[in-house]
């Protein structure tokens, strides 16, 4: 009975010790949201001086310092947000009231284009432009190429492979951006000081409470980029916290960071992109910040300009313009999808396309020139050369007709004065005796390269016979050697410009 009794004394104290490290546990894991809180209460008693509302006779005395530069300290532990692909299809674009998440935005097409970086995609236009009304028609032996086929695939370009990029990742969830709030929830409590612990460790040169008090003031919103961990949950990667101002239509961007590891990835544009298209949701028509010169040109490249268009009685007395920074503006178009930019860039190339079409013969393929029929042939005589003159001249312009012996035909002093600078024959051009000393140097210079000691393989066409290259003509399309540039000079089958 004893031991039993001692037995049972031991058991109840290692339970006591079990409940105590849990409610140890449970402390530490409130700690995050506890710290958070009075970060906020301290930015809503804050906010009568720092954050008080302009018509109070205050400014926000705060300055944007977004350097793209530094570490990362996300929170310990992350929020579990919902997603449902099936809602990011949907047509029309909206943000969710509740949550403050994009949906509505991603088409489905670019989310589903093949990976790969050696895959060719093609984009859809945010509209089909309208076809050249009277394109010029191709001579005999030429052909018109398509302007699909002229703009080539859009996964040539990085700012493209990018963005498709970023759509796949919303699309499938592993990324999120989130409109934050101070509203004492416990899940945006905690993004915002992942927000905070961001900014701090990305701007190192702001005050730690400083930023804070900022980050958890009611006044400021904040869009975080949420990415999706291993176990499900979401962490704060960056983030872009502005203070709207409502009633003059415009707002103030405090700080904008990204993750260093996250960087040059689309993340930052994608950023801006989706603080844009919320602002534009609240009914702001400008955003204004201060930039460092680490920052002018990330912010130049986001649509910012120095050039303050917005009224100064609208801004001046709501923000201030420190020294040492630069007051920066960007204009929100309300006809504009920042989240959808390389669609409305595809549109505007293939409508300049189809403009051009009317103005000039960029889509007409000529024929090429068979070197092996002929022996040589004159500047003036290839294909495409006097479509390019009638274009200039006018079709019953006597100038415009092509004369042999000429390099263009038909000019005089007078009658090339007008012409490009490019199109005008030079002095050399006439001078036959410029024309022989530009030959002499032609051939100087061959025989120094003959007599190069590294130029022996290059003296005499490739012979696959005796090389042992017998695929060497495939592989080759256009060979050249040393001895046929010195016939071509012999002949003076040769370019002046």
């Amino acid at each position: 009975q004893g031991a039993m009794g001692k037995a049972g004394q031991k058991r109840k104290h290692v339970e006591a010790d079990g409940e105590e490290r849990s409610r140890k546990e449970a402390k530490r894991e409130d700690v995050v949201v506890n710290d958070a809180a009075d970060a906020a209460a301290a930015a809503a008693a804050d906010a009568g001086t720092d954050g008080r509302d302009a018509d109070e006779g205050a400014a926000p005395a705060k300055a944007a310092n977004p350097a793209m530069a530094g570490g990362l300290t996300a929170p310990m532990s992350g929020v579990a947000l919902a997603h449902d692909e099936m809602k990011c299809g949907e047509s029309k674009a909206a943000r969710n009231v509740s949550t403050g998440e994009m949906l509505h935005h991603i088409d489905p097409a670019v989310a589903n284009l093949p990976d790969g970086e050696d895959v060719e995609y093609r984009i859809a236009p945010v509209v089909q432009p309208a076809p050249a009304q009277r394109p010029r028609k191709p001579p005999p032996g030429a052909w018109v190429q398509s302007t699909d086929d002229m703009l080539g695939p859009d996964s040539q370009h990085a700012y493209v492979q990018r963005w498709v990029r970023m759509v796949k990742e919303e699309y499938s969830g592993s990324v999120k951006f989130k409109v934050v709030r101070n509203d004492g929830s416990r899940e945006n409590l905690i993004l915002l000081l992942g927000l905070k612990n961001v900014f701090v460790k990305q701007l190192p040169n702001m005050p730690k409470p400083y930023v804070t008090r900022l980050v958890f003031d009611r006044k400021h919103e904040s869009m975080a980029l949420l990415k999706r961990t291993e176990r499900g949950e979401y962490i704060v990667m960056g983030g872009c916290c502005y203070r709207p101002f409502a009633e003059q239509r415009f707002g103030e961007i405090a700080f904008l960071a990204i993750s260093h590891n996250e960087q040059v990835r689309g993340y930052g544009t994608r950023l801006m992109a989706h603080t844009k298209e919320h602002a534009k949701e609240i009914g702001l028509d400008f955003l204004l910040t201060c930039a460092d010169n680490n920052a002018v040109p990330y912010f130049k490249k986001q649509g910012f300009s120095k050039r303050i268009t917005l009224a100064k009685e609208l801004w001046q007395g709501y923000i201030k313009d420190y020294e040492g920074v630069t007051l920066m503006e960007c204009k929100l178009h309300a006809k504009v999808n920042y989240l959808n930019i390389p669609a409305f860039i595809k549109a505007q190339k293939m409508a300049l396309v189809e403009r051009l079409k009317e103005m000039a013969h960029a889509h007409i393929v000529f024929p090429g020139i068979d070197v092996t029929k002929t022996n040589g042939i004159p500047v003036e005589n290839i294909p495409g050369i006097k479509a390019i003159r009638e274009d200039i001249r006018g079709k019953d312009d006597p100038a415009a007709g092509v004369l042999p012996g000429g390099l263009l035909g038909g000019e005089s002093a007078d009658s090339t004065a007008s012409l490009p600078r490019g199109l005008r024959p030079s002095l050399a051009n006439r001078d036959p005796a410029a024309q022989e000393a530009l030959q002499k140097h032609f051939k100087k210079v061959i025989e120094l390269v003959k007599n190069h000691a590294s130029a022996w393989p290059f003296g005499e066409p490739v012979d696959p016979s005796e090389t042992g290259a017998y695929d060497y003509y495939e592989v080759i399309k256009n060979p050249i050697d040393l001895k046929t540039i010195k016939s071509r000079v012999d002949m003076k089958w040769y370019y002046i410009t």
